[in-house]
């Protein structure tokens, strides 16, 4: 069996923190380029999934959603609940490996 770890860069920066401010639209793009899906879930706010592997359309509001082995999902949000919040696989195991970040608010104390 392989070891695997698991890491969530953002911006293409390793353990760096998804930043937004207050009012703000954000848009997340999450590319999986692994064999195993991710369950990817935010604390806080909600978002709308609006886009798989290039395909736009009304989704869903929720706070995870499946990213599938070698796919890419697009989701957008509204900042409207100020805080610092964590960004994670729910698979346990890759989350304590490496694939967690947080969303903070600018100014947020």
């Amino acid at each position: 069996m392989a070891s695997y770890t698991w890491g969530l860069a953002v911006n293409g920066l390793a353990g760096a923190p998804v930043t937004v401010a207050k009012g703000e639209r954000v848009e997340l793009v999450m590319r999986n380029t692994t064999m195993m899906a991710h369950p990817m879930h935010l604390h806080g706010p909600s978002f709308q999934v609006t886009e798989i592997n290039g395909q736009s359309f009304p989704g869903a509001m929720r706070d995870t959603v499946l990213v599938t082995p070698r796919s890419t999902v697009k989701v957008v949000l509204d900042a409207d609940n100020p805080g610092l919040w964590a960004f994670h696989c729910h698979n346990l195991y890759h989350m304590e490996a490496g694939m967690f970040t947080t969303m903070v608010y600018r100014g947020f104390t």
